[in-house]
């Protein structure tokens, strides 16, 4: 029994190095790590892709394939994560692993990147509003910054400069809603139905 127990343990540890951050030595993490970048890309070029009517019409059925494939492989990424957790975080107890691992903000993003998916299944009535938190699984894209050292340091970079970017951003969005303003006081008049508020402009 306490040799089995010790085999389930290593094999718990040995998948939690395998989805976690993978080092040049382990190709089975680096692959690992390839395999998951790939599919959050193809489910959101496939999820980009059908809101073109064309596009779809054409390709549908492959974009609901690819969805539903690429959701299945989050779900199983998640529950990975789920029985890793203790491991990954270096807790001592599989309750203090989990809560942490759900409380994060990747256990946030991994859960709603695949539970709104499957929830119409049992709450048909909320089909619309389960369909608006799919778009939470764009955010899995920062793993991918993680996952590349070029991209990891963009990310320190950002992190690093984000008093001076918040201040640009700011800058933008009111010379945005200045020069909104500036259009619906000139073409009001003119196009009454296009620019009906001061919001029109922008669009």
């Amino acid at each position: 029994m306490m040799k089995a127990n010790r085999k389930i343990e290593w094999y718990r540890r040995r998948v939690a190095r395998v989805i976690e951050i993978g080092s040049m030595d382990d190709w089975l993490s680096r692959a690992y790590d390839f395999l998951l970048t790939g599919l959050i890309v193809l489910n959101l070029v496939a999820s980009v892709l059908s809101t073109f009517d064309e596009i779809d019409a054409a390709c549908g059925a492959v974009f609901d394939h690819v969805e539903a494939f690429t959701v299945a492989c989050f779900a199983v990424d998640f529950v990975l994560r789920l029985l890793t957790a203790k491991y990954i975080y270096g807790e001592e107890s599989e309750l203090r692993g989990l809560r942490r691992y759900l409380c994060s903000f990747n256990g946030i993003v991994d859960l709603l990147s695949f539970l709104p998916y499957y929830l119409p299944v049992f709450f048909p009535a909320g089909a619309v509003a389960f369909r608006m938190f799919r778009v939470v699984r764009i955010f899995r894209l920062f793993r991918i910054t993680a996952y590349y050292d070029s991209l990891s340091a963009i990310a320190e970079v950002i992190i690093g400069k984000k008093q001076q970017l918040l201040s640009s951003v700011f800058i933008l969005m009111v010379l945005m809603l200045a020069s909104s303003l500036c259009m619906y006081s000139v073409e009001h008049e003119a196009q009454p139905e296009v620019f009906r508020n001061a919001f029109s402009g922008i669009w």
